[in-house]
């Protein structure tokens, strides 16, 4: 790993912990920023148990999410030039982690999944 590679990774690292609260979760645990060698998002169920589901989340849906989370939509720019997909990985009604994948293997040398849980009480 480069420094500025690094340094990146640091940096979203840091912009992690200011997501989760911003999104609303009432987890002690709101959001991870996971390094992997996963290929894609589906690949990410290995981070869940086996009673999570993969759904689709509407685009208009993570735009609301990158309004309400700066750090996030920050983090969307910092990875710009590794290609991104999102969605949710849902256990209920009420307990899902909003997730977002990047395949940055080529700008950062591993893959990223953030993962920030939400629970509607």
């Amino acid at each position: 790993m480069t420094p500025e590679q690094f340094d990146t990774i640091n940096r979203l690292f840091q912009l992690t912990f200011q997501v989760g609260d911003r999104l609303g979760s009432e987890s002690s645990d709101p959001a991870q920023l996971l390094l992997t060698s996963q290929p894609d998002l589906e690949g990410c169920q290995a981070y869940f148990p086996p009673d999570y589901t993969l759904e689709p989340l509407e685009a208009e849906r993570w735009q609301e999410h990158l309004a309400d989370a700066p750090a996030l939509a920050e983090m969307v720019c910092v990875l710009a030039s590794s290609p991104l997909t999102y969605g949710l990985y849902r256990q209920d009604e009420v307990s899902w982690w909003v997730c977002a994948f990047w395949a940055a293997r080529e700008q950062l040398g591993t893959n990223l999944l953030f993962r920030a849980h939400r629970v509607e009480t």
